[in-house]
């Protein structure tokens, strides 16, 4: 059986014509899938009973199974699903940042595990299992509003993986969430969050719904980037990595966010400063400012023992050293870090628990 919600509209067509079925079908079951939001395809009444009886024979509707939530003291709730196969992902649901009470944005995960091994990041540590299907991505986003009983306002592709190392399942997800027909999203409330892939980066400004680019920064020094960072920045360079973001923003004119951890006596001093103000110059953008979190929950060794987070006082004298250098930022809250759903924290802490009970 294939999952249905892999399929563009475009791919759902084929597939059914090859059982006899008219090309408008197509429509109709997305628009029930994607619109109207069924669990099931005997609740696609338009339909005759014998496509919707085919439909249930040769394709299935969810992908994702719940297995548990947890939720933090400030309303962040972070959720585990296992997959098909049994591999299991978390994605994250924080209902406001920086106070926009009306903000309701899931955080998404787009492989199982990822391949980086960056230093800060727990979810590293597991290594990569595999790609997340188009499906699967865009599954996050339903079986979570189900769940909270509303519609999610933003998407950000910032749980586990590297999106930009599953390119393709990534935009089809982007291509079915930004399509107007269906009513999700808009292509300005979705962001997807990069270590650095450079050549991917290039290939996202192509697109044709482009969305918001946030890339993962945490220092202007290449030779402490390759400490921190080792499997991206290897490859390629801040120069490069800031060459990218310039395309980027002349392509699409959307402003680069740029994600800058701090790390206590590491790289929040007034060099860095100064390299990041030149850097945020370069095109329209701003900083996101995020405190260390911790993850000595996971098996840490070498300069992964060391980091330490920086007070909030630290991030405030950063805030304030980069708007004088004419620079926007914005320090990040720690939402979820009670329950391990901050940033660099998802690691299926929850799942080993099971495993173990």
């Amino acid at each position: 059986m294939k999952f249905i919600k892999d399929f563009v509209l475009d791919e759902l067509r084929q597939e059914i014509l090859r059982f006899g079925v008219d090309a408008y079908r197509a429509n109709q079951i997305f628009h029930y899938i994607y619109k109207i939001r069924v669990s099931n395809f005997d609740e696609i009444n338009v339909l005759p009973k014998k496509l919707r009886d085919l439909l249930k024979e040769f394709f299935y509707l969810e992908g994702l199974e719940f297995i548990t939530q947890e939720k933090s003291n400030d309303g962040t709730i972070k959720y585990l699903f296992r997959l098909k196969d049994g591999s299991a992902i978390e994605s994250v649901f924080i209902p406001a940042d920086n106070g926009l009470k009306e903000r309701k944005t899931l955080c998404v995960s787009s492989q199982v595990g990822c391949a980086l091994n960056c230093t800060f990041c727990a979810t590293g540590k597991i290594g990569l299992k595999r790609n997340l299907t188009a499906g699967e991505i865009i599954d996050q986003i339903l079986f979570v509003e189900r769940l909270i009983g509303y519609r999610l306002t933003n998407i950000v592709f910032m749980g586990m993986g590297e999106p930009l190392q599953n390119f393709g399942n990534v935009v089809k997800a982007i291509q079915v969430l930004t399509d107007s027909r269906w009513n999700m999203f808009s292509r300005h409330n979705i962001t997807v969050s990069t270590s650095g892939i450079v050549p991917k980066i290039y290939e996202l400004a192509e697109i044709k719904n482009p969305v918001k680019l946030a890339i993962s920064l945490h220092t202007t020094d290449n030779n402490l980037r390759k400490k921190l960072m080792p499997n991206v920045a290897n490859k390629w360079n801040l120069e490069e990595l800031r060459d990218s973001a310039v395309f980027y923003y002349r392509k699409t004119r959307i402003p680069i966010t740029y994600e800058y951890i701090l790390f206590d006596g590491l790289n929040d001093n007034d060099l860095e400063i100064a390299r990041l103000a030149r850097l945020a110059r370069a095109v329209p953008s701003k900083v996101n400012l995020i405190p260390f979190h911790p993850i000595d929950f996971v098996e840490l060794e070498g300069l992964a023992k060391e980091l330490t987070p920086p007070s909030y006082q630290a991030l405030e004298t950063f805030k304030n050293k980069l708007a004088k250098l004419g620079v926007r930022s914005f320090i990040r809250s720690s939402a979820g870090i009670d329950i391990k759903g901050a940033c660099g924290q998802l690691a299926l802490v929850s799942l080993r628990k099971l495993n173990a009970g």
